[in-house]
């Protein structure tokens, strides 16, 4: 039953991913549905803890193979992604005002979703854990420094405990419960109960990731209608940007580096997905009023890069056999 349950699920996830978008957006538009952002912490731990169950103690011994993938990431997520968003605007000649929310938005760590788009696509978790963690730590230096550049000598402050707070809810927290309760199912009731309870992960990280897309798009809906032109201003922008990245992360990856599949899904789902929400609040608690207007363009390109990576998600078999070959 979970198995034709979880098949459905995956085989179905685009047209899933895009009644959801559609759903969200009409009842947000018709009903106030701002209160439903409150659930983001509660939907996160549910979507990503699962994921973690994967996760054993003896597993952390591979940390070291993640190497490799950590310093790929983080090169890509502080300099490939900055330059990359910086020509594409620079193209497109937007207003200063999306310059500098676009740019902070492209050198912002992952977002809450993306160890639940690894674990999905049975990418490498010790990898996407590490890189995720270390994005988030040196993003409270990086921020201030392209801020101060971008902004032209304004005083940058960045809520430190805000970084922190979501580095706890996306990662330790759910690391750390995954890990013991894996621990106390094999040692209390076996390994053989573990394997039968493990297909309820992906379930649950699935439906979790589901009500997500609907929570952003329920509790942003009126934002996104009343911003249409900048919809359409974003569109190519957002797409070059998830494309190009991801383009070159296929063919670097398989034939230049040679990264196995685990360690490739690893790189692209902790550095193509943006931390849209953690740019939002910066830009808020350091323009003010102004920075209100801004947090519009990061909170447009959630309408994008969700479905994105949902679609790259969808082919994550093919990409699986295509590097195992």
């Amino acid at each position: 039953m979970i198995k034709k349950f979880n098949k459905n699920l995956s085989k179905n996830m685009l047209p899933y991913t895009f009644i959801i978008i559609i759903l969200g957006i009409i009842l947000g538009y018709f009903y106030d549905l701002k209160s439903f952002s409150r659930l983001t912490t509660i939907i996160v731990l549910m979507m990503i803890y699962p994921m973690m169950i994967n996760l054993s103690l003896s597993s952390l011994k591979k940390i070291r193979e993640s190497k490799k993938p950590l310093i790929q990431a983080l090169i890509l997520n502080f300099i490939i992604a900055p330059l990359l968003m910086y020509f594409l605007i620079t193209v497109f000649e937007v207003s200063d005002q999306m310059k500098i929310a676009m740019m902070l938005l492209a050198i912002a760590p992952a977002s809450s979703m993306g160890l639940g788009y690894i674990g999905l696509a049975e990418g490498d978790m010790i990898s996407g854990s590490i890189i995720i963690a270390l994005a988030f730590i040196l993003s409270i230096f990086v921020f201030p420094l392209a801020g101060h550049y971008l902004t032209v000598g304004t005083i940058f402050n960045i809520p430190i405990l805000l970084i922190l707070k979501n580095l706890l809810i996306i990662l330790i927290i759910p690391l750390i419960l995954g890990i013991i309760t894996r621990e106390y199912i094999e040692r209390r009731h076996g390994t053989e109960k573990y394997l039968k309870i493990k297909p309820y992960s992906s379930s649950l990280t699935l439906v979790a990731l589901y009500f997500l897309i609907f929570v952003i798009f329920a509790s942003k809906s009126r934002l996104i209608l009343n911003n249409l032109i900048d919809i359409w201003v974003l569109f190519p922008i957002a797409l070059l940007f998830y494309g190009i990245i991801i383009f070159i992360l296929l063919l670097l990856n398989k034939y230049v580096l040679k990264f196995e599949y685990g360690h490739h899904q690893a790189v692209v789902f902790t550095s193509v997905s943006k931390n849209i929400a953690l740019t939002i609040a910066i830009l808020v608690s350091v323009f003010g009023d102004d920075g209100e207007y801004m947090a519009i363009f990061p909170a447009i390109m959630a309408l994008f890069q969700a479905p994105f990576l949902m679609i790259y998600l969808k082919f994550s078999g093919k990409i699986r056999r295509w590097f195992e070959s």
